[in-house]
C-alpha cells in the first residue's frame, strides 16, 4: 500500500445530514480512539464514538491497515492515543530539505536506502511505538521504523525512489504524532558512560559467579576432604578473581573514598572501600599461607550488586537530564528569515540558533513562534496557554511583543527578533527547571547526614576492635576487624529506604501512577500545601461546544467557516459538527478574521460567528431571545458564541471547559488529610473563581492571572510544610520541578510530564489522593524497615567486637538483614486492599 492509497482509506462514506431542527439527546461516552470525554446522540453507535473528526480519521486509517491490535496493546500498557493534530500535507515539504533537517539529515546506505532519526511527539506508551513500527511494513518504500520511547525518537529507513520523507512525516501526522528534526546530535557522553558501567557490571558478574563456584568447592572440601595442592590452587584462583573484581570494576569505590578523604567528607563508599581493602589483604594472605578463610566470593558479589545500584542511579539521573532536551523541543528549531532589503525575495528556512537580534522572520497561521520579538507587520490572535496557561487567546498587532513557544492562530505576522534560546522567556523557564532539578531534597540531605555518621562510627569501631584484640595476636585482631566491616556493611541500612520505595512505586504503577523519584513518597506523607493548575487539571482542558438554541443548520454553516481558523473555540465547534455528522458545504470563501469572531460566505449566504460585540460591528443586532440565551450561558459559566446568517442572529452555541468529574471529591479528600488546597492559574481571575467554587476551594486561595515566574515564586516561597504542585501544561514546568512534589496529569505537554516526578497516567485526580494515602503507609514502612536494619547492624557490630562472629560467619550474616528487610517490605500493605 502506497501513501496515496493509505490516505484514501481515511475518506469516509457519504454523511447523513442531521435534521435542521432536531436537538440531540446528550450523554457522556469516551472517544474510541483517544479516550477523551465526548458527547453522543442517541442515534450514534456507542461502540464507535469520536470526540472529533481527527480521531475518526486516525481510527479509520488504523482499521483500514488491519492494525486494530493497537488498541488492545494500548489498553494493556495504560497509555492513550495521541492527540490528533491537523495534518496539512504541505507543511511536511520541508522534510525533504537537508538544511532543514540539520542533525537528522538522512544518510545513504550501501543498498541505496536512506536512514534518519527524528524526534516524535505524542508518544504515550508501547502501543504508540507498535503502531508506528507496523505502519512501516504496510507502506511501500518504507523499510523500517524503530521507536525509542525513552528518547522520544524514531529511526526511519526508506527508499527515496518510492517514497519521500515528507510523505512519511505526513502519514505519521495523520495518526496523531508529530515528527521534527533532532535538536542535537545523540549524546555520546551518556552512551560511553553507560557502556562503561555495563562493562564493569559484566566483569564483576563474571568474576562473582566463578568465585562463588570456587567457594562452594572449598566449603565442600572442608566437609569431605581435598588434597592440599588442590586446595591451594582453588584459594589462589579465588584470590585472582577477587583481586580482579576489586581492582577493576570495584575501583570506582576506591576513587570515591579517596576523594572523601581528601575533602574530609564522610561518604558511604568509605567503609565499603575499607572493607574491600581489609578483606582483600586478609584473604590474599590466607590464600597464600593456606590457613584461614578467604572472602573473595563475598567481596566479588558485593562489588557486583553495588555496581548494579550505581547503574540504576545513573539511568535515573540521565532521565532527569533528558527533561531539559524535551524542553528544548517546545519551541521550533527553524524559522523563516525575511530579507528586509528585498521585499520580493522569498523567505528561507534557517536554524533558530543562527538568528541574531534585529533580524526579521515570518510566522504563518498555526505555527509556533520560535523567538521572543515584536510584531512589525500584521495582526493576529496568539495562544499563550503553553507559557501562561490562559485558555482564551489574546490579540496581538504591530508593536506588541510575542514570546517563543506561543502559537499564531489567525493571520501571518512578521516579527523582529529580540531574544532566542536561553535568552528568551521560555529559555529562562528552562533554566529554572534545571536549577530546581539540581536542588537536593530534604530526604536526600538527611540520608547524607545519617550516612556520614554511620561511616564515622563504623570506621572508629573497626579501629577499636582491632586495638582491643591486638594483644591476642595480629591475625585475630585483623579477623575481628574484618568481620565487623563485613557484617556492618551499609548494604542493609542503605537498602531499607530504597527497597520500601521501590515496592511502593511498583504498586503505584499498577494503578497507573508513574513515579520518577521515590522521595515524593516521603514528602506526600506529611502535611503542607497543594496547588492545582486549572486548565487541563481541574478542568478537562479541551473546550466543548453545545448548540443551546437555534437550528442545527446554523451549526453546520458555522463549522464550515471555522475550518479556516486555528482557534480552540473553532476546534470545539468543528468537533461538535463532526459528532453530529454534519456535511460541510462544498465551497467557502471571503473568509475574514477579526477580534471576537470570523465571517465568510458559503452556499451564497453570509455567515458571522462570534461574540455580541463582534456581531454588532458587523451590523447584526441580536434579538431579545438570543440575548437571553447568551445571558443564560454566562450564568452557567460557559462562553456564548452567536451565529448569524445573512445579518440575522439565529443560534447560540455554549463553549465550556467542564470541570473533571472527580475534581471536587479529590479536593475534599486532600483537605480532610490535613493539606491546604489552592489554585495557581494563568487564566483570568473570574474563570478561576468560578472553578474554585465548583470544586470547593476557598476563592481567597484561588489565584489567577499568574505567569510561570509568578507560579514558581509562589511554590518556592510558600509556608510551612511540603508544597505540592499539580499541573497539566508546559507553562507549569518550572513550578512542577521546583515544588517539593510535582504531579503532572494526563493530557499535559510532554515537557511537564517529564519535569514532574509524578505522572498520573490514568488521568483521574482521585489517584492523587490515593497516592497521598499510600505515601503515609510507605513512610511508616520505611521507619519500620530502617529500625529493623539498624537494630540488626547494632547487634551484629556488638557481636563482632566481642569476637562471637568470625569473617566466615560475617559473610553469611551480611545478606540476612537484606532478606529480612525484603520480606517485611513485600508483606507490608501500602495501598488499600481494594487498590492492590
Amino acid at each position: 500500500m502506497n501513501v496515496d492509497e493509505a490516505l484514501a482509506v481515511t475518506s469516509t462514506a457519504s454523511t447523513t445530514q442531521a435534521d435542521s431542527t432536531a436537538q440531540p439527546q446528550r450523554c457522556e461516552i469516551p472517544c474510541v480512539h483517544c479516550g477523551l470525554p465526548t458527547v453522543c446522540s442517541s442515534a450514534d453507535d456507542p461502540t464507535r464514538v469520536f470526540c472529533c473528526g481527527g480521531c475518526r480519521q486516525a481510527y479509520e486509517l488504523i482499521h483500514g491497515w488491519g492494525l486494530d491490535d493497537y488498541y488492545a496493546i494500548r489498553d494493556r500498557s495504560g497509555g492513550s492515543a495521541g492527540v490528533f493534530a491537523k495534518a496539512d500535507a504541505s507543511r511536511y515539504d520541508c522534510f525533504d530539505d537537508d538544511q532543514y533537517l540539520g542533525a537528522s539529515a538522512p544518510r545513504r546506505g550501501s543498498d541505496g536506502s536512506l536512514s534518519t532519526e527524528l524526534s516524535v511527539s505524542g508518544l504515550h506508551c508501547a502501543a504508540c511505538a507498535w503502531l508506528i513500527e507496523n505502519v512501516a511494513g504496510r507502506t511501500r518504500g518504507w523499510h523500517l521504523a524503530r521507536v525509542k520511547l525513552n528518547r522520544h525518537t524514531v529511526q526511519v529507513v526508506f527508499d527515496p525512489e518510492q517514497i519521500k520523507l515528507s510523505e512519511i512525516a505526513h502519514l505519521i501526522g495523520k495518526l496523531g504524532y508529530t515528527l521534527s528534526p533532532l535538536t542535537t546530535e545523540p549524546v555520546d557522553r551518556f552512551r560511553q558512560e553507560n557502556r562503561r558501567l555495563l562493562m564493569q557490571i559484566a566483569v564483576a558478574g563474571f568474576c562473582a559467579a566463578n568465585a562463588m563456584w570456587i567457594a562452594i568447592a572449598l566449603y565442600a572440601g572442608d566437609a569431605s576432604g581435598v588434597a592440599s595442592e588442590h586446595r591451594l590452587f582453588l584459594r589462589i584462583a579465588a584470590a585472582v578473581l577477587g583481586i580482579a573484581t576489586v581492582a577493576f570494576p570495584g575501583r570506582t569505590f576506591f576513587v570515591s573514598a579517596l576523594a572523601a578523604l581528601r575533602n574530609w567528607t564522610p561518604h558511604m563508599d568509605l567503609p565499603v572501600a575499607l572493607g574491600l581493602s581489609v578483606g582483600t589483604i586478609v584473604g590474599l594472605v590466607n590464600a597464600i599461607s593456606g590457613s584461614g578463610e578467604v572472602y573473595f566470593d563475598s567481596l566479588a558479589m558485593l562489588v557486583f550488586l553495588l555496581l548494579i545500584g550505581r547503574w540504576i542511579q545513573f539511568r535515573q539521573q540521565h532521565r532527569a537530564a533528558s527533561a531539559v532536551d524535551l524542553l528544548l523541543r517546545i519551541t521550533p528549531q527553524h524559522a523563516r528569515l525575511v530579507d528586509e532589503d528585498s521585499a520580493d525575495a522569498p523567505s528561507r528556512w534557517v536554524m533558530v540558533n543562527s538568528l541574531a537580534a534585529g533580524q526579521v522572520i515570518r510566522v504563518n497561521v498555526s505555527e509556533s513562534i520560535p523567538v521572543d520579538g515584536r510584531i512589525v507587520d500584521g495582526e493576529t490572535m496568539v495562544d499563550r496557554s503553553l507559557l501562561t496557561g490562559e485558555s482564551v487567546p489574546v490579540e496581538a498587532s504591530v508593536g506588541d511583543g510575542v514570546t517563543a513557544g506561543t502559537v499564531n492562530l489567525s493571520r501571518p505576522i512578521t516579527v523582529r527578533v529580540e531574544a532566542i534560546g536561553s535568552d528568551s522567556r521560555i529559555g529562562r523557564v528552562m533554566e529554572s527547571v534545571e536549577a530546581a532539578m539540581a536542588q537536593r531534597t530534604p530526604i536526600v540531605q538527611l540520608a547524607d547526614r545519617i550516612g556520614g555518621v554511620f561511616v564515622i562510627v563504623v570506621t572508629l569501631l573497626a579501629v577499636i576492635a582491632f586495638a582491643a584484640w591486638a594483644r591476642h595476636g595480629i591475625d585475630l585482631a585483623t579477623a575481628h576487624a574484618t568481620s565487623l566491616l563485613i557484617v556492618a556493611c551499609p548494604c542493609a541500612l542503605a537498602l531499607a529506604t530504597p527497597l520500601a520505595i521501590a515496592v511502593s512505586l511498583g504498586r503505584a504503577a499498577k494503578r497507573k501512577i508513574l513515579i520518577r523519584d521515590g522521595d515524593v513518597l516521603q514528602q506526600l506523607s506529611g502535611r503542607g500545601t497543594v496547588w492545582f493548575d486549572k486548565t487541563g487539571t481541574l478542568t478537562e482542558g479541551r473546550p466543548r461546544a453545545e448548540l443551546v438554541d437555534g437550528p442545527v443548520e446554523a451549526l453546520r454553516l458555522a463549522a464550515a467557516i471555522e475550518r479556516e481558523c486555528c482557534h480552540p473555540i473553532a476546534d470545539a465547534i468543528l468537533r461538535e459538527a463532526d459528532r453530529l455528522d454534519l456535511a460541510p458545504p462544498p465551497q467557502v470563501d471571503a473568509i475574514e478574521l477579526s477580534t471576537g469572531g470570523i465571517s465568510g460566505r458559503c452556499e451564497g449566504r453570509r455567515v458571522d460567528v462570534g461574540n455580541e460585540t463582534f456581531l454588532r460591528r458587523r451590523g447584526v443586532v441580536p434579538s431579545r431571545e438570543i440575548l437571553d440565551q447568551t445571558q443564560r450561558c454566562l450564568e452557567n459559566q460557559t462562553t456564548p458564541v452567536i451565529v448569524a446568517i445573512d445579518g440575522l442572529a439565529i443560534a447560540v452555541l455554549a463553549i465550556a471547559d467542564p470541570v473533571k468529574r472527580d475534581a471536587k471529591a479529590t479536593v475534599d479528600r486532600i483537605r480532610r488529610a490535613g493539606w491546604g488546597v489552592g489554585i495557581l492559574s494563568g487564566d483570568h481571575r473570574e474563570l478561576v473563581d468560578k472553578v474554585s467554587r465548583r470544586v470547593g476551594i476557598d476563592p481567597q486561595n484561588a489565584l489567577g492571572g499568574l505567569s510561570p515566574e509568578d507560579k514558581l515564586k509562589r511554590v518556592t516561597t510558600d509556608g510551612v510544610g511540603p508544597v505540592v504542585m499539580i499541573g497539566d501544561g508546559a507553562n507549569d514546568a518550572a513550578a512542577l520541578a521546583a515544588a517539593d512534589v510535582g504531579i503532572a496529569v494526563r493530557g499535559g505537554a510532554e515537557v511537564s510530564l517529564q519535569a514532574a516526578p509524578v505522572f498520573v497516567a490514568s488521568g483521574m485526580l482521585e489517584s492523587v489522593a490515593d497516592l497521598m494515602d499510600a505515601s503515609r503507609r510507605t513512610n511508616h514502612l520505611i521507619r519500620t524497615t530502617f529500625a529493623v536494619s539498624l537494630a540488626y547492624n547494632v547487634i551484629a557490630v556488638v557481636l563482632a567486637i566481642l569476637g562471637f562472629i568470625s569473617p566466615l560467619v560475617a559473610a553469611v550474616l551480611m545478606p540476612i538483614s537484606s532478606v529480612s528487610v525484603l520480606s517485611l517490605t513485600l508483606a507490608w500493605p501500602t495501598f488499600a486492599d481494594h487498590a492492590e
